[in-house]
């Protein structure tokens, strides 16, 4: 019989299951992205004698990285809640939290982590191979210039986005997710600029002095904790709230989903 407490060995047991049940998937995408860094080196050569900038192959590695973050719910688990092709993961031998976590871990690690061994392995290599070509390496390109709290933030609620949809909707998975986001997205921009303006014509404006300057968007999670007015107040509450709170609430939501979810 099966033990009901938290089992990080049924957690690795699921993951490697996901992989075993996608491994054509897998091994198809592993050969993709080993030929991408390849295909990118040839065609710059022919083109024009010398290989593909540093810029280049470190915004192609940053693009790749994030698709596989985004899409990855869809990728593995996408047979999750269908009525009759979802029935054995409903009857595996572990907990909803179990079965949860695996699936967290699959899509926020796992899977990107593919990106970098093939894809990244790929252009390390060919750097190491051919260093008269090309130079510098993809990999720590995207570290020192694309790693950043803000843009992990954002990567991270749009997955547990999507993660949610894959698991709300049981068919036509991508198009409902995609209609959905550009209702809400279209949704809170009116919000936005109605709010804006309205704050406006009643002149809360008029309180920010000239020589403020705070960029909201690029501003630390906490330096809510340093300003006083209470403008810039509500943006960085805005912000904490999108991609701190909201990222939450679509997780417990999601396991909600999952725990709730009648066949």
């Amino acid at each position: 019989m099966n033990s009901n407490r938290f089992q990080f060995k049924r957690v690795g047991m699921l993951i490697g299951r996901a992989f075993q049940q996608k491994d054509k998937t897998m091994r198809n995408t592993a050969l993709v992205l080993a030929a991408l860094p390849i295909c990118h080196f040839l065609i710059a050569i022919l083109a024009s004698g010398k290989g593909p900038s540093l810029d280049n192959r470190g915004n192609m590695l940053t693009f790749w990285i994030g698709a596989f973050f985004i899409l990855s719910p869809f990728i593995f688990y996408n047979l999750y809640n269908h009525p009759k092709k979802g029935l054995p993961e409903v009857m595996l031998p572990a907990s909803v939290l179990e079965k949860f976590v695996a699936m967290q871990v699959t899509c926020i690690i796992v899977f990107p982590l593919m990106v970098f061994l093939f894809l990244g392995g790929g252009d390390a290599l060919l750097t190491t191979l051919f260093p008269s070509y090309q130079s510098g390496y993809a990999i720590a390109y995207f570290f020192n210039n694309k790693v950043t709290e803000e843009t992990f933030l954002i990567l991270f609620l749009t997955m547990q986005a999507v993660f949610f949809c894959n698991l709300l909707f049981v068919r036509r998975k991508l198009l409902l997710t995609i209609v959905s986001f550009v209702i809400v997205n279209s949704l809170l921009s009116i919000f936005l600029v109605t709010t804006t303006s309205v704050t406006e014509s009643l002149g809360y404006f008029d309180a920010i002095s000239d020589d403020v300057h705070v960029d909201v968007i690029e501003g630390g999670l906490f330096e809510i904790f340093k300003e006083e007015n209470p403008l810039v107040v509500s943006g960085f509450l805005f912000k904490l709230f999108m991609v701190v709170v909201l990222p939450i609430i679509f997780m417990i939501s999601s396991y909600k989903l999952m725990k709730t979810k009648r066949y």
